[in-house]
């Protein structure tokens, strides 16, 4: 099992029409890959009421609380996003 942090976005428009992500929600789930963590997430969150315009999920290292950043590591933990369409 791994542990993944599963966050929830909404894309708004600011007033001068420039698009920003907003976080709704996150969440922490314990799955075999990061498909079963998204549903897992979805489940426990109730995403059609947030109806969510971007959901990514982040897999956390050695089931810390924060994310790990070694310092002789550069590269970004693993991170998969979904877009919904309208």
């Amino acid at each position: 099992m791994n542990d993944y942090r599963v966050s929830f976005y909404k894309d708004l428009l600011n007033s001068d029409g420039h698009s920003s992500k907003c976080l709704q929600r996150q969440v922490d789930v314990r799955s075999e890959g990061p498909s079963e963590a998204l549903v897992l997430a979805e489940r426990l969150v109730d995403n059609e009421r947030l109806n969510a315009d971007c959901i990514e999920v982040m897999h956390r290292t050695g089931g810390h609380h924060e994310f790990e950043h070694p310092s002789n590591h550069s590269p970004a933990p693993c991170k998969r996003t979904w877009n919904r369409v309208a």
